[in-house]
């Protein structure tokens, strides 16, 4: 009996007797619809930016300022300054996707030439490193008259961050406005906004 014992205790050393990780699998969004769906942290998502991104750009198209710019020939040209992340969260990677589809919708409407961000680059650099807001009116002229564009489009997102015992809240608020460069004039404006949360189980 003893050495039975033994056998059995000696058998639930190895790895099967210990509590088992789940085993995990690979898969796409078109293999697994819902994919997509659930929100994995309070940073923001492909959901979130085509979210703030529909609200954003579908304001900017269907505005007075949008419709005489597609009036004016040549096309006037416009430059995409990155947007400031003034957010308590990591997003800046987020941010510059965002850009990117403002960028896209732009450059396939047609209504504008787009200042490539090849071209902006140093430029960007160096106004961080100044230490500059290219939100504020003055460095964003500045900005578009050294990248050749007649219009420059700036903007910032903003977060309110709260937590209690058991929740965590980051309420997102995206401006984006154009500024005719010649001028200094917001000749556009608009927001959006997403609110992420995580909630402990109970």
């Amino acid at each position: 009996m003893r050495v039975l014992l033994s056998a059995v205790a000696l058998v639930c050393l190895v790895p099967a007797c210990a509590h088992e990780a789940p085993v995990g699998t690979y898969t796409r969004d078109a293999d697994t619809p819902w994919l997509d769906t659930p929100a994995m942290s309070t940073g923001l998502d492909r959901r979130d930016l085509d979210r703030m991104f529909t609200t954003l750009a579908s304001d900017l198209v269907g505005s007075p300022f949008y419709a005489r710019a597609g009036q004016t020939t040549p096309a006037p040209t416009i430059a995409i300054a990155p947007l400031a992340n003034e957010t308590s969260e990591h997003i800046d990677l987020q941010l510059d996707a965002l850009q990117s589809k403002i960028e896209t919708t732009l450059v396939n409407h047609g209504a504008f030439e787009v200042v490539s961000r090849e071209r902006q680059q140093e430029l960007v650099h160096e106004i961080r490193n100044q230490q500059q807001d290219i939100f504020a009116a003055g460095e964003a002229v500045r900005y578009g008259g050294l990248v050749g564009a007649r219009y420059v489009a700036v903007g910032k997102v903003y977060d309110a961050a709260e937590r209690t015992l058991d929740m965590r809240r980051v309420q997102y608020m995206a401006f984006l406005q154009v500024i005719e460069v010649e001028t200094g004039l917001v000749r556009w404006q608009g927001e959006t906004d997403v609110t992420k949360a995580y909630v402990a189980g109970r």
